[in-house]
């Protein structure tokens, strides 16, 4: 971690230089919807990063809620039918089978 810390640090002095910001279309000034005309290199550079970090991040954490989701109802769709199964069986087959619960 420190060496990170210390190579993003080495990185952010090396990358003072001021730069412009601007959105819009391009060639047609009139249609510039904004302008920050002073903003140094690293920060427009790290903002970048932790913007792409955030946004992977929350749609890791939406595929992860759906696979838990369906893991679940696969669950249930097993212990429903190892029930109906035992039922087919009926009660003198011994010992029924219940898998082991992992967490």
């Amino acid at each position: 971690m420190v060496v990170i810390l210390t190579v993003c640090i080495f990185f952010f002095l090396q990358n003072t230089e001021q730069v412009a910001i601007r959105f819009g279309l391009s060639p047609l000034k009139e249609y510039q919807f904004f302008e920050i005309p002073r903003v140094p290199l690293f920060l427009v550079i790290l903002c970048s990063v932790v913007l792409g970090i955030l946004m992977g991040g929350v749609g890791d954490l939406y595929r992860r809620f759906q696979l838990g989701k369906s893991l679940r109802q696969k669950q249930k769709t097993i212990e429903r039918l190892e029930r109906e199964i035992q039922s087919l069986r009926g009660p003198d087959h011994g010992e029924s089978y219940s898998p082991k619960k992992e967490n």
